[in-house]
């Protein structure tokens, strides 16, 4: 019963076996933000973790942290596939509902908003010192640091639900996604575009934001690397539970393959200025605007403090069509 007993301390109970992914694609990217502006957001959701100040970015006595953007997108196969799953693909859907439907492969977009954090019960062990590029790298080798998964705007109910119920995250569901992006059935696509919309109680025309840039294609400052296991951070039992208190609990990403990358210390080493992206903030009235607001300064062309893609590799290829009664 003890060793029951301990085990219950450290394991939430939800205890859902681990989440597959039967294709991933994804863009992480790194902004330069004040810590006091990060821990001030942090507040607003937990006392359990701060954002993480890299050396590498203090400056005039201020210290610095990350936080990154990471759109994606992926599918997954359930082994079950329910029919009223396709009905049900544009209802919203809320903590308390009861499961979705399965759909079978099931295509998921989401992006998240994260902020670098550490658990500040675990401070003694965090690798204070650490710099921006070496995080970015996947050099923390204690696994201290981790994203908070701030916001979650996702445009499936499925992943919606499960997300909340398994992750703790703050899952927002949204109107559909649109994007422009670089995929191996998109060859001629160098530039990263995608528009992230509101949430489903408001106007399909509202947006959250719209990101732009440049594909790491290659060339000067761009390096392989794999940050795995990527640390996620969230709150556990989920708030929409009106829980007495949460937790701080984490889940470690694996990505299986090689991203490309460009850091701060990967651009200066080549001599090439990190590429710029463009953001438009939305006009949605969710947090998710007002928190990117206070973390970016609004709208505008940025320069970011580091850059990671990733592409899985196709499983099976099918070629062109060719003559074959000759």
């Amino acid at each position: 019963m003890s060793g029951n007993d301990n085990i219950s301390k450290t394991m939430p109970s939800v205890g859902n076996a681990p989440f597959w992914y039967g294709s991933f694609s994804a863009v992480w990217v790194y902004f330069k933000v004040p810590v006091a502006t990060l821990n001030k957001i942090l507040a607003t959701q937990s006392s359990a973790l701060k954002a993480f100040p890299f050396d590498d970015l203090a400056a005039n006595g201020q210290e610095y942290g990350l936080m990154n953007i990471n759109f994606m997108t992926y599918s997954s196969d359930s082994g079950v596939n329910d029919p009223q799953s396709y009905a049900d693909i544009l209802q919203p859907i809320t903590f308390g509902d009861q499961p979705p439907a399965s759909m079978g492969i099931e295509p998921t977009h989401e992006c998240e908003i994260n902020i670098g954090s550490y658990a500040t019960a675990k401070a003694a062990q965090t690798p204070f010192g650490l710099t921006s590029s070496q995080f970015i790298e996947g050099r923390d080798h204690t696994k201290t640091l981790g994203n908070y998964r701030l916001w979650v705007p996702c445009d499936d109910r499925i992943a919606v639900y499960w997300g909340m119920h398994n992750f703790g995250e703050n899952k927002v569901m949204t109107h559909p996604f649109t994007y422009n992006n670089p995929a191996p059935n998109n060859p001629d696509r160098t530039i990263w575009d995608f528009t992230i919309p509101a949430p489903m109680d408001e106007s399909a025309t509202s947006t959250l934001l719209r990101l732009q840039m440049d594909d790491l294609v290659g060339g000067p400052g761009v390096i392989a690397s794999n940050q795995s296991e990527i640390i996620d951070f969230s709150l556990y039992p989920h708030p929409a539970t009106k829980p007495a208190s949460q937790r701080l609990v984490g889940s470690r990403r694996n990505v299986f393959g090689q991203f490309k990358c460009m850091t701060a210390e990967s651009a200066a080493a080549a001599g090439t200025p990190m590429s710029d992206c463009t953001i438009k903030l939305g006009n949605s009235a969710h947090p998710v605007v007002a928190d990117l607001n206070a973390m970016l300064g609004g709208s505008g062309q940025f320069s970011p403090a580091g850059v990671m893609t990733y592409h899985s590799a196709p499983v099976v290829a099918e070629s062109s069509l060719y003559y074959a009664d000759v």
